[in-house]
């Protein structure tokens, strides 16, 4: 069995072994990579002892406390947008919002896993980082960056599994077009009558919402939380399903489940850190009329 999962292991390196690792191509401080190497090392510590205790981590426990390990982070907003004449990958772990709280757990995670024996470094984190918000590799327009969750959730089909139906889910009626259809409220597309490069983006923004309104957005409606709180893992992904026209997600969370109660730890903008909220995913929910249900994803 041992040989069978060093194996396994072995092989997952090789067929996930990050290929970006170009310093000139992101933006960081000395201060957030200092940070990164510290979550990563105390990670890698914990993944460690537990594949010798027999008790072996998965990447779900890892996120868990890499994301405890970020409470008290402040909660920026736009800081992928720093430039917006210049798309360049930007890796902060000092500042966050909600989705780059979960994309930097869930790569923190994966980075440690897929290092195994040998100690994680942070050029893979970066590498990690980068195929899960961008499409291709460097040099970026805006346009290849990774903008709706949807998009972000099927891309990486088989490392994430949507469980969404499995819980309860019904097929939500609800087709993405808000950037197409708001580019002045985005920096890059908002003169795109003018600018060839924002035209460009604009466009292919608006093929990227064609293509994923061919496939139903699905979601757990508020009236089925309840029930479906019992299949939730410590771990898994919540994206809150927005009833904003053509907008998908309008917040994510990791979920924290602890003495049976199903809470969530998130990058929260109304209290302007990351932290461990004192709702439950159900109570967060319903006492919001601008949501209308979740997803639940799971790392594998």
């Amino acid at each position: 069995m041992k040989r069978t999962l060093a194996l396994f292991m072995a092989l997952f390196a090789i067929l996930f072994r990050p290929a970006f690792s170009s310093a000139q191509d992101y933006v960081t401080t000395a201060q957030d990579k200092a940070m990164a190497e510290k979550v990563l090392n105390l990670l890698h510590e914990k993944y460690l002892s537990a594949r010798i205790s027999g008790e072996p981590m998965e990447t779900a426990d890892l996120m868990v406390i890499a994301a405890k390990e970020l409470i008290g982070v402040p909660y920026v907003a736009g800081t992928l947008d720093e430039d917006p004449l210049t798309e360049k990958m930007r890796v902060y772990l000092t500042k966050t919002d909600c989705i780059l709280f979960v994309e930097t757990c869930l790569n923190l995670a994966r980075t440690v896993i897929q290092a195994g024996e040998s100690s994680p470094s942070f050029n893979d984190f970066v590498s990690n980082i980068a195929r899960t918000r961008y499409r291709k590799d460097p040099p970026y327009s805006y346009s290849d960056r990774i903008h709706y969750t949807t998009e972000w959730i099927r891309r990486q089909e088989g490392t994430l599994k949507d469980m969404t139906m499995e819980l309860g889910g019904e097929i939500n009626d609800h087709p993405i077009s808000f950037m197409s259809e708001h580019p002045k409220s985005y920096k890059q597309l908002a003169d795109a009558d003018n600018i060839p490069r924002a035209a460009l983006d604009l466009k292919a923004i608006e093929d990227v919402e064609k293509e994923l309104n061919k496939v139903p957005m699905t979601q757990i409606p508020k009236a089925r939380i309840s029930s479906a709180a019992a299949g939730i893992s410590s771990g898994d992904i919540i994206c809150f399903v927005t009833t904003v026209a053509g907008l998908d997600i309008s917040h994510v969370a990791l979920a924290y489940v602890e003495n049976g109660r199903v809470g969530f730890i998130h990058a929260s903008q109304n209290d302007g850190k990351v932290e461990i909220d004192a709702r439950t995913i159900e109570e967060y929910v319903s006492r919001r009329s601008n949501l209308s249900g979740i997803k639940v994803v799971r790392p594998l």
